[in-house]
């Protein structure tokens, strides 16, 4: 397969080509997410407008959610390219890229250069990556160093190149600058756990131990030692015990899951591929991946499939015993998942391994299912086919998507058809251009499609709101999104009763109420002021129509 390019530069020049292609196009064409984008950029902004590096703020309140590295990345961003949406995810897009080559080189390092090309493709293609790609928060930046801090371990003690460990040190320091302490806990729990599994634990007690944790030190402390010290702790407090403490031990904002929450992730995060999964763990186990082990040099041997379920098991279980669940919390052991269907893969292309006929075309049948199941879900989400339960909160227009279900489908059959033909690099290579314009169209297009129903950005622009070098009050009652503040450029006040709007609204100062539109029918009548509505939009998440109502 590609035997055109068949050289590192070559799938350097597929992987960048794919890579772009998922994760540019329409990258700013969708307005900011909320909560995490509209917190995320507008941080970024703030800090950029103040001049403050340290101090992380958010409605110009400090913000103790997550680290400074992401706002860094932004402001670069914003200053290069201006302040908008294409900026504030580009950082997300470029750390999404570096993964994908750390992948290859990883899997082209443990298992040949097809395996690392085929990873490489695997993971960009997947749903929940591709998606991390185009959102502006700090997981794929952390999933980036996560990466680069394990492809570090790896050489460092299985390549018997001990100096690279060191330079894990200066990588775990940034990932717990891009989100905290998971970027070094993690990363070091899965070397522990595959050294003991090695017999080898015994290696960590070296002088280049103290030498990896003295760089990672230099890295990560100085900004924390002084952002504690210029809020007097209150970040560290925030941030600590309830973002990462308080968060772990009990769920945070109603996002909880049972213990087994994670493998209903990976089937939808890491699809389509995810209909391979189980065949390429069933693979990596046993006498199976002995026999593989058996076809690699001796330095790797068993390690390489030692080292990735210790990195799957670690990522997993941990996260599975959290209190608070979300999806993206366990995108850095996608690469390893990546890695085993893509082993998995090049085993069955080489003729090395051999599977069952039956498993193929299981899996091939599941991955026709995911199709059926994206042309159902889209048909719902649109209103074609009516569910009472979701009255009120459907996306009309979404259905005609219900056409990309399609692809898992044809590419399940054109791989069924080629492998009858013992055509297998065709197979693959069905299964891989499907994958790129299944996940692809979603992740460009997709994201446009609702933007429609997003409120914040139309109604600013609507309204007219975004007036820097105005004198001008915004303010909102029982309805608030982070991206307002991002759209208004200002200040929003949260307001919280009644009387509060109605002195707001009497104030000399132009001034913009952001309210759900029932909200504003019962007011209405009660403002005794000139005042007039601006805009009226419908909005994603609350699901109600929002107006935006001005004394002017």
């Amino acid at each position: 397969m590609f035997q055109n390019l068949h050289h590192r530069s070559g799938h350097y020049a597929l992987l960048l080509t794919v890579a772009l292609g998922l994760f540019v196009t329409n990258l700013g064409s969708a307005s900011l997410w909320d909560i995490d984008e509209g917190n995320n950029s507008e941080a970024a902004r703030e800090m950029m407008e103040s001049g403050n590096w340290v101090i992380p703020t958010f409605n110009y309140a400090l913000r103790v959610d997550k680290p400074a590295l992401l706002y860094w990345l932004q402001i670069g961003a914003y200053r290069v390219l201006g302040v908008n949406e294409f900026a504030a995810r580009l950082p997300s897009a470029l750390a999404a890229l570096a993964a994908i080559l750390l992948t290859y080189e990883l899997a082209r390092c443990m298992f040949g250069s097809t395996t690392g090309l085929l990873a490489g493709i695997i993971l960009a293609s997947t749903a929940g990556f591709c998606a991390s790609a185009h959102f502006a928060n700090p997981d794929a930046l952390l999933n980036a160093f996560t990466l680069l801090t394990l492809f570090l371990y790896w050489q460092s003690f299985v390549c018997g190149k001990p100096g690279w460990f060191v330079l894990s040190g200066v990588s775990a320091g940034l990932g717990v600058l891009a989100k905290g302490p998971v970027g070094l806990v993690l990363p070091f729990g899965v070397l522990c756990l595959f050294l003991l599994w090695s017999g080898k634990l015994r290696m960590l007690w070296s002088r280049r131990t103290v030498l990896t944790a003295l760089a990672f030190l230099l890295v990560a402390l100085p900004w924390y030692i002084l952002v504690a010290t210029e809020t007097k702790a209150e970040f560290l407090r925030g941030f600590i015990l309830k973002h990462n403490v308080g968060r772990y031990l009990s769920p945070m904002e109603n996002h909880r899951g049972p213990i087994y929450y994670y493998l209903g992730v990976l089937v939808l995060g890491f699809a389509p591929w995810s209909a391979l999964v189980g065949l390429a763990g069933w693979a990596s186990l046993g006498r199976r991946a002995r026999e593989d082990a058996g076809t690699m040099p001796d330095l790797q041997s068993i390690a390489a499939y030692r080292f990735i379920w210790s990195w799957i098991i670690v990522y997993i279980v941990f996260f599975s015993l959290a209190g608070t669940k979300l999806p993206n919390y366990i995108l850095p052991a996608y690469a390893a998942i990546a890695i085993l269907v893509a082993r998995l893969l090049d085993r069955w292309n080489s003729q090395s391994m051999q599977l069952p006929s039956w498993a193929f075309v299981l899996a091939l049948s599941l991955l026709a299912l995911i199709g059926v199941g994206a042309i159902i879900a889209l048909l719902v989400i649109g209103g074609a086919i009516d569910l009472p339960k979701l009255q009120g909160k459907q996306l009309p227009g979404l259905e005609y998507w219900a056409v990309l279900g399609s692809l898992p489908i044809l590419g399940a059959g054109a791989a069924w058809w080629y492998s009858r033909r013992l055509q297998r690099a065709r197979a693959i290579g069905a299964l891989a251009v499907m994958a790129v314009v299944f996940v692809g169209s979603l992740a460009a297009w997709g994201s446009s499609a609702l933007d429609a129903y997003k409120a914040p950005r139309a109604l600013v622009e609507l309204a007219q709101a975004q007036q820097t070098e105005s004198e001008i009050r915004i303010g909102c009652y029982q309805y608030f999104q982070p991206s307002l503040v991002f759209y208004c450029r200002r200040e929003v006040h949260s307001l919280e009763s009644e009387e509060k709007v109605l002195e707001f609204l009497k104030n000399p100062l132009p001034a913009y109420l952001f309210t759900p539109a029932s909200v504003w029918e019962s007011l209405e009548g009660k403002i005794a002021t000139e005042h007039r509505v601006l805009a009226r939009r419908r909005d994603l998440y609350r699901h109600c129509d929002v107006v935006v109502v001005t004394n002017r």
